[in-house]
């Protein structure tokens, strides 16, 4: 067999030899046995996760995950966003033509058009009325209701108000009253 073999399979007959000579040769035949390159002997299977490394491996994990997540949370919120402000546009492009339908139902010549094609007409000759400005009549109950509950002489802090307001001028309710 040759030396260098680098195939599993040829390694493992190559350990399993050496401990089949091994076991049959006794003590003395072990020395004078040629010297054989001897491996030490490895564990079978797959390589182990050491354990203090899974706390971070499941922190990194959910970081990934939470960024994922994020991630596509503001791409659907863009997209949301998108669609209203689209919406809104419509909506603005709406208003105005219904603010121009507006306008135009409420101008005058729209309205003199219509009210001819009703059969009327309009004035020869405009006129003016001008009313002439009428007295009120105060009842006689109401002027003493007034006065008692704005003279009332027996409270002190009433007294203490009158004499304040005249002191420093008309107070904005007897300004807008006068």
């Amino acid at each position: 067999m040759p030396a260098s073999k680098n195939t599993p399979l040829d390694s493992f007959d190559d350990v399993f030899d050496a401990f089949a000579a091994i076991e049959s040769a006794s003590a003395d035949d072990v020395e004078a046995q040629p010297s054989r390159r001897r491996r030490p002997r490895t564990r079978r299977g797959g390589p182990r996760t050491p354990l203090p490394l899974l706390p971070i491996i499941g922190i990194c994990a959910g970081i990934g995950i939470a960024y994922v997540s994020q991630t596509a949370h503001m791409t659907q919120a863009g997209y949301q966003a998108n669609s209203l402000a689209a919406e809104q546009q419509r909506l603005q492009q709406q208003d105005q033509q219904l603010s121009d339908e507006l306008d135009r139902l409420r101008s005058s010549s729209r309205i003199s058009q219509a009210a001819q094609e009703l059969g009327l007409k309009p004035p020869a000759k405009w006129a003016y009325v001008t009313a002439s400005a009428q007295p009120v009549d105060v009842p006689p109950g109401s002027d003493a209701v007034t006065a008692s509950a704005g003279n009332n002489s027996a409270d002190p802090v009433q007294r203490l108000v009158a004499a304040l307001s005249g002191s420093f001028g008309p107070s904005e309710a007897e300004a807008a009253g006068r």
